[in-house]
């Protein structure tokens, strides 16, 4: 065996009693790429003795093709650089192996690099386990962006720690690189208190999981309604380390909900309240009462639409409808309920701030801007208003009987001219 005295090195026993029951390979090569010393184990990998093996150059011993391939490794050692890498290697058995790669440069006794030392230890096993983690890390991050729902991972203080391409989307963010790190809540434009004290519940504990449907504004103002499905991870001691949330875009569904909620409790014609709707707001001012105050029931019918109607057609009759409705929402106070029972009979509620004089005024506004003329289909008509009033008290506060006092009390005011507000239980 060759002396590694060239190199300044221990004698090549030494070398043997450090290197021997390492479970890695280790040789010693010079400038010239011979190898001055090796252990058994590097051997072994030749299937050879370290006899054989000493003396014999890089070229000799993997070829010209595998030299090229590790000669940049090479070459920044002998610069002073200490390298380190991994490679896929075939072992003495043939079977393919991962192993980490460590090149140290080896320098003489004046300080000068003389070659280097190659040492190779077998990493199979954590390789395969990491590259077994990274593709599962991978396929789940796949299927995290490729979902429908918006995911987010965040840490016990709800803190943003991932998410997904269809968050970014949802929230309207422009890239999870300024979201990631910052406090979730802070991200979020809304004052619905609904999805914190979801995830408060999550963070003490209280809860491995819940759902919570809440509502934010985009940065741009778009608002956007969310059903959020929140999860806890917990460690071995019970303590949350992180949290999850599946959120799920639901704002078409609102908007149809509100549609549908719109198209139950509004007239199509005018878009005021209808009959079943005004009744349901009746009953609740009426409930109201017990605590104060006092409800006024406006009953309204219009005079001369008929002969409008029968005159110019249906058409012209809606419009006039369309233009009442426009008129009584201007005429009466902000807050106040109106109302189209059908045909041309409307309904306005008082229920706030009101005085015993307040009936009166607000009936006399409607009059007044019903008595205007108006543009319907190239013509100029006109159609007026006779108003029955009933109020609570002094009247029961029962919805048919203050409808069918106020009622009584617009035929009243019909037969004293038309054009008139009545009150129900004054004189006919």
């Amino acid at each position: 065996m060759a002396s590694s005295f060239a190199l300044g090195l221990p004698d090549g026993v030494v070398l043997d009693v450090i290197t021997r029951d390492t479970g890695a390979t280790v040789a010693v090569v010079n400038r010239e790429l011979q190898v001055v010393y090796c252990n058994d184990e590097y051997a072994r990998w030749f299937e050879t003795t370290r006899d054989q093996v000493v003396g014999k150059t890089l070229d000799d011993l993997y070829g010209t093709a595998d030299r090229i391939r590790f000669m940049p490794f090479v070459e920044r050692v002998l610069m002073g650089e200490r390298v380190e890498y991994q490679r896929l290697l075939h072992n003495p058995y043939g079977a393919e192996e991962w192993r980490t790669i460590c090149l140290t440069p080896a320098r003489n006794a004046a300080g000068e690099i003389a070659g280097f030392i190659t040492s190779a230890l077998d990493v199979h096993e954590l390789q395969v386990s990491r590259a077994a983690l990274r593709a599962a890390n991978q396929r789940l991050s796949s299927h995290m962006d490729n979902s429908p729902l918006a995911v987010l991972e965040m840490d016990q203080a709800l803190r943003l720690l991932h998410c997904s391409e269809r968050a970014i989307q949802l929230m309207g963010w422009e890239s999870a690189v300024p979201a990631h790190g910052s406090y979730l809540p802070d991200l979020l434009r809304t004052t619905d208190q609904r999805l914190g004290q979801a995830l408060e519940r999550l963070q003490q504990g209280r809860e491995a999981q819940n759902r919570v449907e809440t509502c934010f504004l985009r940065a741009d103002g778009t608002e956007i309604h969310a059903e959020w499905f929140n999860s806890a991870l917990t460690d071995a001691q019970g303590r949350v380390t992180s949290l999850m949330a599946l959120v799920q875009d639901v704002s078409d569904r609102v908007q149809i909900a509100r549609q549908q909620e719109h198209v139950a409790n509004h007239d199509a014609l005018t878009g005021l309240y209808n009959r079943a709707a005004f009744h349901v707001q009746l009953g609740r001012a009426l409930a109201a009462v017990r605590h104060g105050g006092g409800v006024a029931l406006l009953f309204i019918d219009l005079d001369g639409f008929k002969r409008i109607n029968d005159e110019q057609g249906h058409h012209a009759g809606d419009e006039v409808l369309r233009i009442v409705a426009q008129r009584l929402a201007g005429a009466v106070r902000e807050g106040d309920t109106v109302a189209r029972l059908g045909g041309d009979e409307f309904l306005v509620m008082l229920d706030r701030n009101l005085t015993p004089e307040e009936p009166q005024r607000i009936g006399q506004r409607i009059i007044e801007a019903l008595n205007q003329p108006m543009g319907v289909g190239g013509h100029t008509v006109r159609v007026g208003a006779s108003i029955g009033v009933a109020m609570h008290p002094p009247m029961k506060g029962e919805i048919e009987v203050l409808m069918g006092a106020a009622d009584q009390a617009m035929y009243a005011a019909k037969r004293n001219g038309k054009g008139q507000l009545c009150y129900a239980g004054a004189p006919a």
